[in-house]
């Protein structure tokens, strides 16, 4: 195989590997790239053969396991933005019916409405859901 077919063949399969990104075609990419060194060495075809299926059987087994595990690596889920304040406690500012209503939820002030009745004013409410800018909340407890 010339040195430019490994070339290609390597990069054909970044580009596989851009579309995947499991880095299963990054593992061939790079064993593609190591036969064509060995083409650039002067390796016969049965050579550069045999480097590839080395270099893509140790970057599967032992390289792209190690990538896969860093990669996965990442912060410890949570919730953000108006995702954040669902199960949030609140307070009920004024009397909360399906309707209408006012909580202090985070230290500020959001319309709110209720799910499971009427809420007397000062009861301790819990957010079940944000509709756009009202809290839809339930009684706590």
């Amino acid at each position: 195989m010339q040195l430019w077919m490994w070339l290609v063949a390597g990069g054909a399969l970044l580009v596989a590997e851009m579309l995947t990104v499991d880095l299963l075609f990054a593992s061939l990419a790079f064993s593609a790239f190591v036969a064509a060194i060995a083409n650039a060495l002067g390796a016969n075809m049965a050579v550069q053969g045999f480097v590839f299926a080395v270099a893509a059987l140790l970057s599967l087994l032992i390289l792209r396991p190690i990538a896969l595990k860093n990669l996965k690596k990442s912060t410890p889920d949570f919730s953000t933005n108006v995702d954040a304040l669902i199960g949030a406690p609140a307070l009920a500012l004024t009397a909360i019916d399906d309707l209408s209503g006012q909580v202090k939820l985070s230290g500020e002030i959001w319309s709110a409405r209720s799910d499971s009745g009427a809420i007397a004013q000062d009861a301790r409410v819990e957010v079940v859901a944000i509709e756009g800018a009202t809290a839809v909340v339930k009684k706590k407890g």
